[in-house]
């Protein structure tokens, strides 16, 4: 039985979405109950990990390169988006020629083009541009952190250069999102304003915003994708990170959309006819390691006995069947699984054979000091599991301490990195890692991507996995890339790069007058094909 508090929504949730006769009053809009305490910065740069993009980026905004979320029956592939074609230049590899879509208006009216392509790079990459800020910049730069340099060739074409020849740069390509230049003008070239009026291309526009309360879009029936104008009237996002208020909120009506549910309340909630959507996607739920020198985690022998240590199985019953058990970074059959020879599963006893051989033991305990969030997207139900890993651990001679912060701030210390004073020492940090593309959750092992030009937090440096991320990127042919990709996997897993846990089957409540949401096997979501009967 759920706790008590969960089962009437919280005051400021209620209050938030107002009095429940008024909106049967009137048309109800598609209300969505996000995980997240705040609504994400909507300049195009948003805060708050894959969850704040999924909303502050994706809902008002576009990137040169989409993901194809229409099914959920296979992983999403990349579609165009702001670009119609990009090709990479034959006599200079490192050059990619990108085609602009040609009629697309912002918000505003005003039009998408190479100029307006190049000031939103410049506002990103162009310290002396007078639209860069520093903070907005440390949101998208390192997502991109292939891109070396960029120029207009005409109206509707660019050029992209890369450090190196990278034939995975298509996917860092739907991490920048354009704004409107002739917006931020109108407002005094200040993004504190834009904040509270911003201006994309994308398949909604900007109604309203209260700070930790609500935003409210609209439709944008000008869209360049008729498929993709939202089919609701009106969409409210609402910030609601207590996981039992959510699912009160969506028993009593008060939600259609609700992220992140709690694995406890997935029966309940279908017993109660109540709609849950799961599907694998892209996630693995791990901890990040500290190999840094000095730490005992740059043992092999120790990162291998703390993933033979956890009793998988047992985790995916305690998240109610809401997870699946990770053998490493993509689940096996997935075109980048590859031929790994360490076969992660839960031995104990193979644990402490390793634990002793690395001069552990009953007299001789292992310390670890480990930062974990309260929540947060991709993040799960982390304390009850973090816990479950710590009892584990305990069994081969491992004792877990825990800093406890929030979401932001752990997004903070893993951009910092281990080395960083605030890290306090740790030894490895708990967050979800991503293997939706190269970008995100495969180059956080690359030995020269450390804070600041990336996110290796924990100082990995491995020249097996350096030389296959240099192989990923010299494939350009499809097939070569999933082998590249599957070859760098073998490596991550035999090296135990982590420590992997579960794969996130991505549980979210949906209310009984929805309909035609496809659930996609990625971290984002097409919510426009959600309309209400």
């Amino acid at each position: 039985m759920l706790p008590r508090r969960s089962l009437l929504a919280t005051p400021a949730l209620i209050a938030a979405l107002g009095p429940s006769e008024a909106e049967a009053q009137a048309a109800q809009p598609l209300r969505i109950g996000m995980s997240l305490t705040d609504i994400p910065r909507l300049w195009g740069g948003p805060e708050a990990g894959f969850e704040g993009l999924r909303f502050g980026g994706y809902f008002l905004y576009d990137a040169l390169v989409l993901w194809d979320l229409s099914r959920s029956d296979r992983p999403s592939g990349l579609t165009p988006g702001l670009a119609t074609h990009w090709r990479v230049d034959e006599a200079d590899r490192r050059r990619w020629i990108i085609t602009l879509r040609q009629g697309v208006r912002f918000h505003d009216g005003t039009p998408f083009d190479a100029d307006a392509a190049i000031w939103n790079f410049d506002s990103v990459f162009n310290t002396r541009a007078p639209q860069f800020d520093g903070m907005r910049s440390g949101l998208i730069r390192n997502r991109l952190s292939s891109l070396a340099g960029y120029e207009k060739l005409d109206e509707h074409t660019i050029a992209l250069t890369t450090h190196e020849p990278d034939g995975m740069f298509p996917y860092q390509c739907t991490f920048l999102f354009f704004v409107s230049p002739t917006r931020w003008r109108e407002l005094g070239g200040d993004w504190t304003r834009f904040l509270a009026n911003p201006a994309g291309t994308g398949p909604y526009r900007f109604a309203s915003l209260v700070p930790r309360q609500r935003a409210e879009l609209e439709p944008n029936r000008d869209y360049w994708d008729e498929r993709r104008i939202p089919r609701a009237a009106r969409t409210v996002l609402l910030p609601v990170p207590d996981a039992p208020a959510r699912v009160a909120a969506l028993r009593a009506n008060q939600l259609d959309v609700a992220e992140t549910l709690p694995p406890d309340a997935i029966p309940s909630l279908r017993a109660a006819r109540i709609r849950v959507e799961q599907n694998p996607y892209p996630h693995v739920w791990a901890w990040r390691l500290n190999v840094d020198q000095g730490s005992p985690l740059a043992d092999l022998r120790v990162r291998q006995a703390m993933n033979l240590a956890v009793d998988r199985d047992g985790m995916v019953a305690l998240l109610a069947g809401s997870a699946a058990p990770a053998r490493g970074k993509v689940m096996p059959g997935d075109p980048w699984w590859g031929a790994p020879s360490f076969h992660i599963r839960f031995d104990r006893a193979e644990a402490r054979r390793l634990m002793q051989a690395a001069g552990y033991g009953p007299n001789r305990r292992l310390a670890l000091n480990v930062i974990m969030a309260t929540s947060g997207g991709g993040q799960m139900v982390p304390q009850p599991m973090n816990e479950a890993i710590q009892a584990d651990l305990r069994e081969i001679w491992i004792d877990v301490t825990f800093q406890i912060v929030d979401f932001v701030t752990i997004l903070n210390l893993m951009r910092a990195g281990a080395r960083d004073p605030a890290a306090r020492g740790a030894h490895a940090i708990n967050i979800a890692i991503p293997s939706i593309e190269p970008t995100t959750g495969w180059i956080i092992y690359d030995s020269q991507l450390v804070n600041p030009r990336g996110v290796n937090w924990g100082y990995y440096n491995s020249p097996a996995v350096d030389a296959a991320l240099a192989e990923v990127r010299r494939s350009f042919d499809p097939a070569a890339q999933d082998a590249a990709m599957g070859r760098l996997h073998s490596v991550l897993v035999d090296e135990a790069a982590a420590l992997f846990v579960v794969h996130d089957l991505n549980p979210r409540g949906l209310s009984a007058r929805t309909r035609g949401f496809v659930q996609a096997r990625n971290w984002f979501q097409d919510y426009t094909q959600i309309s209400l009967g």
